[in-house]
């Protein structure tokens, strides 16, 4: 099997962050345009293949395709047209860990919908829930094989989560944050058959089928371990006496080029840190809509290029087929890019929007402890930042048009901090008035209101030095750590424009650079920073729930979200009808919810806590396209899609396996 492997090069699970709206459900049909061509000659057979597969049949190193598809195969709607077989597709990376060609490849059991609202099954056929949401049953698809041609069931399942999941020993795979019962215990997992699973919990569990959905991490990295390859490192099947060999192999599945897969590409050679290429899934199960074996693109050829400013002139000079994140991540490179594209061959696609919420935007910290040095005044410190009027009036402090004009020569949307404005939370005609009543929640430009506000919190320049003081007489100053969220560049503009603008209605600010140091990840979980930059974005806030809800050690509430992720035993506990108190309450209502609609509304609600209480995250700007660059003979790209938060798997979720290269 693993020479097999080897001479089919594996597959890649390569998921890379968030995309479109031309492909629609994945077993759905959609109008097709007319092919210019056939993708193979289907003559003996009800389906298409590759011709570099129609070879490998020929000379009887491959069974016919018709035996490596599963008993349904999966049909994907095209977004333009049926598409042609073979070529590379070209691209880059910036990072060894190549996470963003991992969102290329997206194939969890359940995944987002193309059109960004909502989810499907993926690779998984089903899923259903007991009437209390307390019990999930999933249904797998008969007949998937992984990229090696041996059966995918649920006994590579049951391996993941007995073999290391579970066991004790072996620590590199954990059991899952959402596989736990109230009392601490594992949830109950029942494999019934070969395609059937349940999972069973004490209370219900609503949600947990979409977080199975949220890019690379909760499936590829944690899941898919292939019983058949991995037994052999395995001590309880092995004549290995440690795990180390089992490590080795499994650790990061796509730099191991022998690792089967369940996605459309694998890795079929990788020079770590330098270059990697992915071929196709011989095995792959999905099919177009005229029975052709997906995907259509052969191989993909990624190099690393760690400088932004060198992978953007390759982009520029057309060297990239394709462009998610590679090189164009930044809004301010349209001009430069509009610019090059004739002379590059290649388009620019403007409606791929980042889906900020706030970019940027900073944490305001609500459990501040400061350095210790001066209790009193750190107490008076936490309180003021707790004062609703200084937040607010901060935030009518700020010009926002200004700061888009300085930081993202004139793109992007004024507003307050959120999440994401295509979120399916608002989607429907309320939604969409909630979403909108909270971006401009204190996001007009008021100096006169600002000073109001201050008068209210007893933040006023007491001493007549020019500077606002402590209600109690003492000095204050705010201090901005400015780190890399968001991007360097724009970090480092974002809080210098802050500074000057707080300076400018007096308060005394100065910017902490803290890039590349380790305090800048120290001082927010140890509650010590004042302001923090930040980039919002989410799609599903109950997938993902920090910027709305405090649950975990981050974010605007590190101590109280401290407090509920460790069930009490660290951090502080809100105050009863706080707004971290109010806002745990209601995380707990949403995900008893069965419902997804109301699920919505009780967003909603939370929304409106952050509308009148907060804001907990201050806005200067949002809604930024995020451009992507598509050769001109690249086909099958969707016009539109969201590249901010990699939760969707964008463009992963538009099905990356019907783009083709154009002979």
């Amino acid at each position: 099997m693993r020479h097999r492997f080897m001479l089919l090069g594996a597959l890649l699970i390569a998921l890379l962050a968030l995309a479109a709206c031309g492909a629609q459900e994945a077993e759905e049909e959609a109008p097709m345009a007319e092919p210019e061509a056939p993708a193979a000659d289907m003559s003996d057979s009800p389906y298409g293949e590759a011709p570099m597969l129609a070879e490998m049949v020929a000379a009887g190193e491959l069974p016919p395709v018709e035996e490596r598809l599963p008993v349904e195969p999966v049909v994907v709607p095209v977004v333009d047209s049926i598409g042609q077989y073979g070529g590379t597709w070209h691209t880059a990376s910036w990072w060894a860990g190549m996470g963003n060609i991992k969102m290329i490849a997206y194939d969890p059991p359940i995944r987002w919908r193309a059109d960004y609202n909502g989810y499907q099954p993926g690779l998984f056929k089903d899923y259903v829930f007991n009437d209390d949401g307390t019990q999930i049953t999933y249904y797998l698809r008969e007949g998937l094989k992984w990229s090696d041609g041996a059966p995918y069931t649920t006994s590579d399942l049951q391996f993941w989560w007995e073999d290391l999941a579970t066991n004790a020993d072996y620590g590199d795979v954990t059991v899952p944050w959402y596989g736990f019962n109230s009392d601490g215990e594992t949830m109950d997992v029942e494999f019934v058959d070969d395609y059937t699973m349940t999972w069973t919990w004490d209370e219900p569990h609503w949600i947990t089928p979409t977080i199975l959905a949220q890019g690379f991490w909760e499936f590829q990295d944690r899941i898919m371990k292939p019983r058949h390859y991995l037994e052999q490192f395995h001590p309880a099947y092995s004549d290995n006496e440690d795990y180390s060999a089992l490590l080795e192999a499994t650790q990061d599945y796509f730099r191991n080029p022998d690792h089967p897969v369940i996605t459309a590409w694998g890795t079929q050679s990788m020079e770590a840190g330098v270059r990697a290429v992915l071929v196709r899934n011989p095995f792959y199960w999905k099919v177009d809509s005229e029975g052709n074996q997906l995907p259509y693109i052969d191989y993909m050829d990624i190099e690393v290029v760690e400088n932004e400013e060198t992978r953007l002139l390759n982009l520029s000079e057309g060297k990239y087929d394709a462009s998610f994140r590679d090189g164009s991540s930044n809004p301010t490179h349209i001009p430069f890019l509009t610019q090059k594209a004739e002379d590059g061959n290649y388009t620019l696609y403007t409606e791929w929007m980042n889906g900020a919420g706030g970019w940027p935007c900073w944490l305001i910290n609500q459990d501040y402890i400061g350095d210790g040095e001066d209790p009193d005044k750190d107490a008076e410190i936490r309180a003021l930042l707790r004062d609703v009027n200084w937040r607010k009036g901060v935030s009518v402090a700020i010009d926002r048009e200004r700061l888009i004009d300085v930081v993202w020569d004139g793109i992007g949307i004024p507003q307050q901090s959120t999440i994401s404005p295509q979120a399916w939370h608002f989607q429907s005609p309320e939604g969409q008035a909630v979403n909108e009543a909270w971006q401009q929640a204190d996001a007009e430009y008021d100096p006169d209101l600002a000073a109001q506000r201050f008068e209210a919190a007893g933040f006023t320049d007491q001493d007549g030095d020019g500077w606002r003081d402590l209600p109690s007489g003492k000095s204050f100053q705010l201090i901005l750590d400015s780190g890399d969220w968001g991007g360097q560049v724009i970090s480092e503009n974002s809080n210098i424009e802050l500074k000057e603008q707080m300076n400018a209605i007096g308060i005394d600010a100065i910017v902490n650079d803290l890039f590349g140091q380790p305090e800048w990840g120290s001082r927010q979980t140890e509650a010590k920073y004042m302001f923090r930059n930040c980039h919002a974005s989410e799609l599903d806030i109950w997938t993902y729930p920090d910027w709305i809800f405090p649950l975990r050690g981050n974010r605007a509430w590190p101590l109280q979200g401290r407090w509920r992720q460790t069930g009490g035993a660290e951090g502080e506990e809100p105050l009863p009808g706080s707004p971290a108190a109010k806002l745990q309450a209601l995380y707990d209502k949403g995900i008893a919810t069965g419902d997804q609609e109301e699920r919505h509304k009780v967003v909603w609600e939370a929304v409106q806590i952050h509308i009148d209480e907060g804001p907990f995250t201050l806005g200067g700007a949002g809604d930024q396209p995020m451009p992507v660059v598509i050769k001109n003979y690249f086909k099958n790209v969707p016009s539109f899609g969201i590249l901010g938060p990699w939760a969707p798997g964008s463009p992963g979720n538009v099905h990356p396996e019907q783009f083709y290269i154009e002979q």
